[in-house]
Order: C-alpha cells, then structure tokens, then sequence
C-alpha cells in the first residue's frame, strides 16, 4: 500500500505532532507513505529529522495554479493507492485535482473549520467557505474525536463517509527532559519545593482562552503567592498578555515564555498542565502532558470529555469562565494527592487508549478498506 499525505508544511501544533507521530508508525508497520508539502518550516524540518520521505513543491501564494499542476503531475507519476490530506490548504489543491484521479482522496479534520481563521477577519471571509467546499468532495473524513463527526453530520455532511481516530502519542518513547530546577533556571524562573508551577502550552491566540488562564492567575495570586504561572507559546496576542501581566502587578508569577522546542522539558516543570480553549479538537498538549503524569484541567469541548474522565483524569472547566479555571486549580493547590493521583490515572488511560501504534492500526484498517470500496 503506497499513501502520500498532503499537507502545506507551514503547520505547528496538534496536526503537526499528528501527522509525524502517524507516518512514523505507518513506516514501523511497512505502509509505504510519502508526505508532500507546499512550503518549508518547523514541520517540514522535523519530518526530515525522522527520516520520512519527503517532496516538496512550494506554492508562495494560495492562489498560484502552477504548483498545483505541478503537485497533479507528481501524483499520477507516484502511483499511489490513496491520497491524505491534512488542513485547509491541501483541501484546497484536492479540490482542484480530485477528479483526475481514480483513486481515493480523504483528509482528517483536525479543527473546527468554521474556527480555523478567527483571529483575521480577511482569512475567516475567504478560506473558511473555500475549506467547508473543498471538505465535502472528499471520499472520506477522518474526525479525530466523536465531537467533530457528530458536528460534521449536524452540519449537513454525509455520516457514511465520517470515520473517527483518535490522535495517538508514542507512550514509550524514552523521554529525557530537563530536570526541573534545570529547566526553570533557564527562564530564570525560581525553584522552591513549596510552589506549585502551573502551566499552558498553546499557541497565543483567541480560541485558546488565554483571557481566562491570566486572570484565574489574578484571582488565586490576591491569597497564594506560593503559584508561578508559565505560558509556553507564541502568536498575536503576545503584547496583550504582556500588557495585562504588566498593569495587573503579576510579572513576579507569572511568566511567558515563548515557543518552547523542548516541551517534554516544560511538562516536566509543571504540576498542574491547564488548557482553556473555547475549541478544540484532541489536544496533543494534553496527550503530552499525560505522558509525564501531569494533573491535568480542560474546558468541557470538542473531544476533551472523550479524554479526561471529570473527577477520575483530570477536571474538566466551563468554557469562558475564569472563575472556574481559578477554582479547580484551587482544588489541587489544596490537595496534593488528589493532584499526584489525576496524574497517574491519566497516564493509565492515556496509554491504554491513545497509543501511537494504536492510531496508526485504525488507520490502516481504513485505508485497506476504502481502497477496496473505490476499487469495486
């Protein structure tokens, strides 16, 4: 079975971390698989890195058709059995190209399409509609919670042609993070054995809920000072963060700290891994930090309630409620066995069912099957 999965190149976050994590156990199972690409980064480098065989044909502007032309030649020419997308830019060109071929195309949905480009105004006119076109040509949608098929269906999409797999993350990878003080000294950050470090990873956005993660902060830092906050990420809402840290008198608690390549290392510096987004799908922030034993709070959406069992995993919070985020982190500041044991039994659960070699086996069950089906 040969599979290419297209995807732009430029991505980072969750469907990064999908996507490599998933080529690299497909090779481990002897998928023949091949990523193409339509631009250079983090992505991109790191797939090299893993060794994943890689094409790419850069297409600078989302309207150019050469590259697209080019990416149809480079296609018939790989004979390949299957075509798989990832986001709104190769859902795009698939659009474009689908037809020429007699083989089939599907992608995963790895967010809420309607929320993909919120935080511009140009972009939420333009390559949202084009995306939620492009999405209902495909074969097939892989949905990576129960959340998102269910969305999918409610919006009007066929549900014979939805399939859902769960992200999955390699549990047994050896890990070997910085220690603690290690880490925190490089941001120079103090390390005493009495604080609880409390953190974010997310990219700096609005759909992330940062509002909330800053001032939960403010709530619990009026009656503990014994709490450092660290935001590990980037993105536009960098400055306004800044900005409130400043005005609020937090800066002593709480700290930003950028893009974080290391982020094994900054789970491991934290005792309590918090995400207050208002969207999301299957978070690998979470998996992540289920990996190190980290207690963990979420909001209550997409396919969060599908990973984090309220009050046996972790805690799930409203959306939209800093009082809630300040109030279940209370919960643990005030219970450190609670917060230890959260830890544990989500590592537990998180390795019984969202393994990377359990994800990949789905995948390949799927796969043989609708080629199957395109075939008869």
């Amino acid at each position: 079975m040969k599979v290419l999965h297209l995807i732009s190149g430029g991505d980072g976050g969750g469907a990064k971390t999908h996507v490599i994590t998933l080529l690299k156990r497909l090779m481990k199972e002897g998928i023949d698989v091949e990523l193409l690409c339509i631009m250079e980064g983090v992505f991109t480098k790191e797939a090299k890195e893993a060794n994943i065989p890689i094409k790419i044909i850069h297409q600078k502007k989302r309207y150019s058709l050469k590259p697209i032309l080019d990416i149809k030649k480079y296609i018939f020419d790989g004979d390949y059995d299957l075509i798989h997308c990832h986001g709104a830019r190769a859902n795009y060109i698939a659009f474009f190209i689908k037809n020429s071929f007699n083989i089939p195309f599907i992608t995963t949905l790895h967010s809420d399409y309607k929320l993909d480009f919120k935080d511009s105004i140009y972009k939420q006119a333009i390559f949202m509609p084009i995306n939620a076109i492009a999405l209902r040509k495909f074969d097939y949608i892989l949905a990576v919670t129960n959340a998102f098929k269910n969305m999918l269906i409610k919006r009007g999409f066929n549900d014979k042609k939805l399939k859902v797999i769960y992200n999955g993350i390699d549990m047994e990878k050896k890990i070997e993070p910085l220690e603690k003080k290690e880490f925190l000294a490089k941001y120079n950050i103090p390390y005493n054995e009495d604080y609880v470090y409390v953190g974010i990873a997310a990219r700096l956005q609005i759909v992330k809920g940062l509002k909330h993660f800053l001032e939960a902060s403010k709530i619990l830092l009026k009656d503990n000072k014994n709490i450092i906050f660290l935001i590990a990420g980037s993105g536009n809402l960098e400055e306004s963060m800044k900005s409130f840290i400043k005005d609020n008198n937090l800066q002593n608690n709480v700290k930003m700290l950028g893009f974080i390549n290391d982020i094994d290392s900054f789970y491991n510096a934290i005792d309590i891994n918090v995400l207050t987004s208002y969207s999301e799908s299957f978070p690998y922030a979470l998996l992540e930090g289920a990996r190190l034993k980290k207690a963990t709070i979420a909001t209550m959406v997409g396919g969060i309630p599908e990973m984090i069992k309220n009050n046996e995993t972790g805690l799930l919070i409203k959306s939209h409620s800093s009082e809630d985020v300040a109030k279940k982190i209370d919960i643990l500041l005030k219970d450190r066995e609670l917060m230890s044991s959260f830890g544990e039994n989500f590592y537990k659960y998180a390795y019984d069912h969202f393994s990377d070699t359990k994800m990949a086996k789905t995948h390949i069950d799927i796969y043989k099957n609708i080629i199957k089906e395109i075939k008869r």
